[in-house]
């Protein structure tokens, strides 16, 4: 098995998109992946994260999955051993 985890391409944070670099960065990404066997789509609901699939996914005529959890966390995690 194989596990490919993808960061967006350069964000528009205050958006919640993708820059103009990061459009093009998108495209060559689809291009890339564009025949590589990938079984399954998994996605942030995130803007930025959206938009970046967005491309390979229309490249390869596919869907994804969008996960809520699939974005950052703004918890602190504490180590119960540790503290």
């Amino acid at each position: 098995m194989k596990i490919l985890i993808i960061r967006h391409a350069d964000p528009d944070y205050e958006r919640d998109t993708l820059t103009e670099k990061g459009l093009f960065e998108a495209e060559l990404l689809a291009r890339t992946l564009q025949d590589e066997k990938i079984d399954d789509f998994y996605l942030s609901p995130l803007g930025r994260a959206q938009k970046t699939a967005e491309f390979i996914l229309n490249k390869r005529g596919e869907s994804g999955e969008t996960l809520p959890w699939l974005k950052e966390f703004c918890y602190l995690a504490v180590n119960p051993v540790t503290g």
